[in-house]
């Protein structure tokens, strides 16, 4: 069965922890695209942009807009999207959290939304939400 483009929020009431998460994504990715943003701005002032500098505005960019995406899927209830959330925050906030100290701000958001994704809570949303399709047996 083809997923809408643009599915409903499912009936079954969300756990705060959840929703929380939820909000902390969509604005991990507004601050994705403000940081990615603000590089540009600061670096156009400047005459030269280094390779490293535009490599780090697109990694924004890119992670941006894949935590709004993303974040509005697990908006919507999808299981898969709790995990592949999961994986973008540990590989864009470990690096975040250890090496830049100006976005270790964003670094804990992210790590505190992937936290509260995986409360036993919302493991209970997500088997009554979207449950795992039966295994096939051979």
């Amino acid at each position: 069965m083809k997923k809408p483009l643009f599915p409903r929020r499912p009936n079954e009431p969300t756990p705060g922890g959840l929703f929380i998460a939820q909000m902390l994504w969509l604005l991990a990715g507004v601050l994705f695209l403000g940081f990615g943003g603000f590089l540009v701005h600061e670096h156009t002032q400047q005459s030269t942009m280094g390779f490293a500098v535009i490599a780090l505005i697109i990694l924004f960019a890119a992670a941006g807009l894949a935590c709004c995406v993303l974040g509005y899927r697990l908006f919507t209830g999808d299981r898969a999207a709790r995990t592949q959330l999961s994986w973008v925050g540990l590989i864009t906030a470990l690096p975040l959290l250890l090496r830049f100290g100006r976005y270790s701000i964003l670094a804990a958001i992210i790590m505190f939304s992937v936290v509260l994704m995986w409360m036993p809570a919302s493991n209970k949303y997500f088997k009554i939400v979207d449950p795992k399709p039966a295994k096939l047996r051979r």
